[in-house]
């Protein structure tokens, strides 16, 4: 484990240090990260998930593709916004579920696929790895009043984003990741389908 985890309470640090000892208890019955990156939890999954404490805005946060739950459990975890997880594969939010009562963080779990959730809306919109920018946008703008989202890129990032601008009008800000130097940290907001 890392000797220094920024911005963080000690409570929320043992709270992340159980979530690591089940992940790597479940990992092995369950496809909930890669198995390269067991070795660097800390590193890889849960400092890449607090990163985003620093642009998320408005008054909840909705994490798509929540898989193993990063980033939304580990915001869960460590934020004082409601967070709501949404995954289609019912076995990992019963991961979170556990997660959720061991660490005792509020948080609201969905086993459904995002196509699914309907009327309702969050201030930001996040995920890692679940889909391209274009899918995201839509996802966006759908869900949330402000059509604000916060997505961790990796290295097709330029790509996906000229990909979008096809389709939707948005402003955009990106941040290098302070953990992946081909990782990209994209704010987008006042997302606008196009036609």
């Amino acid at each position: 484990m890392l000797k220094v985890v920024p911005n963080v309470s000690r409570e929320t640090i043992e709270k992340l240090e159980k979530y690591a000892e089940l992940l790597t208890k479940w990992q092995s019955s369950m496809n909930l990260v890669s198995r390269s990156t067991l070795e660097d939890i800390w590193n890889r999954h849960f400092l890449d998930s607090l990163q985003l404490l620093h642009y998320i805005e408005g008054d909840s946060i909705l994490d798509v593709g929540s898989g193993g739950g990063f980033p939304g459990m580990v915001l869960a975890i460590a934020g004082n916004l409601p967070v709501t997880c949404i995954d289609a594969d019912k076995k990992k939010i019963l991961f979170l579920e556990e997660i959720a009562r061991v660490t005792n963080t509020n948080v609201t779990l969905i086993a459904n696929r995002i196509e699914n959730l309907k009327n309702v809306s969050y201030g930001t919109i996040c995920a890692r790895g679940f889909s391209s920018m274009k899918e995201l946008l839509t996802i966006a703008e759908r869900l949330t009043a402000l059509g604000r989202g916060v997505f961790l890129k990796g290295k097709t990032w330029r790509q996906e984003l000229e990909q979008a601008l096809h389709f939707f009008d948005f402003y955009h800000e990106e941040y290098c990741s302070s953990l992946n130097k081909d990782g990209k940290i994209i704010v987008v907001h006042s997302i606008k389908r196009r036609g």
